[in-house]
């Protein structure tokens, strides 16, 4: 397969997207979040890296199985393993490089959480107001009666099916009207248009309930208590301070709207960068990015059970857009469909960056969750010094 085989109708098809999800800025409208003037957060390797060869993972029947088993079958495109700023493991495949720029789906939500942090904490963002107050135009649809808090935990309770291997369901209208796919003549052109005709929902703050047009929600919000777009606003906030290599980019509709659900893109390296800022407590080079008191809220995890969710781990919970898994090293994560993880380990300081292309959307993420888990504990046991 070679990039002229991708297109804007089988890019997110398998198995066109093993190359797809590295291509996106060839077939969907992107625009770029710059990285800025700053200077790169220099990441040096080991001088002992991780032996793959002999590391092992459970699998998924539990059984140990060897770390490159474990690449291979969920179709990696590449894997970091940071502690501090030395690169303990660095693997790419297929056509995959360091230079490539992937897409990391709903790991965007991740970033959207920690951007409404700094947007709280200069008292920009009120977590207790409704949607309309920032956002009248959806006060008459699903997210009327949703604070911003019960945005970012995902305890709002839109009409909004999530299935992704069910063409019917919101989350498919979500990306046809965002650009993502191709379109139906009955469909809304438009991710903020297609959000304002949702009509119905349950008793917001009930329960949790995993929604990507919630984090779209989310970012409109965010943009009129910024007072800036999207985008801007993330670059500003965020991507500017990470000291990132390249520029970061994320999907826009027909009316320039980022997909701020699933469609930021990024080099491997930075998307490493920005987990360690966040594993750093929001801290870089003496100077405060993100509220520690918003991470350590965040680490905390929510109110309610996220088990029955397909990207959870057992006994999981969710806060501030970002997963809980409730371990005993106290590890949180941002993950996406086919694959993306960022896993941060706050006891063995060890940052995990995957890109990948499983097979489907959603799949063996216990498993996955477990063998992140257990590199990141090999990982804690290889020297630091480059």
């Amino acid at each position: 397969m070679t990039s002229s085989d991708i297109s804007f109708g089988n890019w997110l098809t398998p198995p066109h997207h093993r190359l797809g999800l590295h291509r996106v800025e060839d077939v969907v409208p992107c625009t770029t979040i710059a990285r800025g003037e700053a200077p790169v957060r220099m990441l040096v390797p080991a001088s002992e890296p991780l032996d793959w060869d002999l590391l092992t993972v459970p699998g998924p029947d539990g059984r140990p199985i060897s770390a490159e088993e474990f690449l291979a079958r969920t179709h990696t495109d590449g894997i970091l393993v940071l502690r501090g700023d030395t690169i303990l493991g660095e693997r790419s495949f297929g056509g995959f490089t360091s230079a490539s720029r992937h897409i990391v789906m709903s790991i965007s939500k991740s970033f959207a959480g920690m951007l409404a942090g700094v947007l709280a904490a200069a008292d920009l963002l009120d977590l207790a107001a409704t949607v309309p107050t920032y956002v009248p135009e959806l006060a008459a649809g699903s997210y009327a009666g949703a604070t911003v808090g019960q945005l970012l935990d995902m305890t709002a309770a839109p009409h909004y099916d999530m299935s992704y291997l069910e063409p019917t369901a919101e989350v498919h209208a979500g990306d046809r009207a965002a650009g993502w796919r191709p379109r139906q003549p009955e469909d809304v052109v438009g991710t903020r248009p297609f959000l304002a005709q949702l009509r119905g929902a349950g008793r917001h703050g009930a329960d949790f309930q995993y929604c990507s047009g919630t984090t779209d929600v989310l970012a409109w919000v965010l943009e009129r208590a910024g007072g800036a777009g999207y985008g801007e606003l993330m670059r500003r906030h965020l991507w500017s301070r990470i000291g990132a290599e390249d520029d970061a980019f994320v999907t826009v509709d027909d009316h320039g709207t980022p997909y701020a659900c699933a469609g930021m893109g990024m080099r491997l390296r930075d998307l490493a960068r920005f987990g360690r800022l966040v594993l750093d407590d929001g801290w870089r080079e003496g100077t405060s990015v993100v509220p520690a008191d918003w991470i350590a809220r965040t680490r905390r995890g929510g109110h309610f059970a996220t088990t029955a969710e397909s990207d959870s781990a057992a006994g999981g919970t969710y806060k501030n857009q970002w997963w809980i898994p409730g371990d005993d090293h106290g590890s949180f994560y941002g993950v996406g469909i086919f694959g993306q993880y960022l896993w941060l380990d706050p006891q063995t300081d060890v940052v995990i960056a995957k890109f990948s292309a499983t097979d489907q959307p959603v799949a063996d993420t216990p498993a996955h969750l477990d063998a992140l888990g257990a590199i990141a504990r090999a990982a804690a046991l290889t020297p630091q010094e480059a």
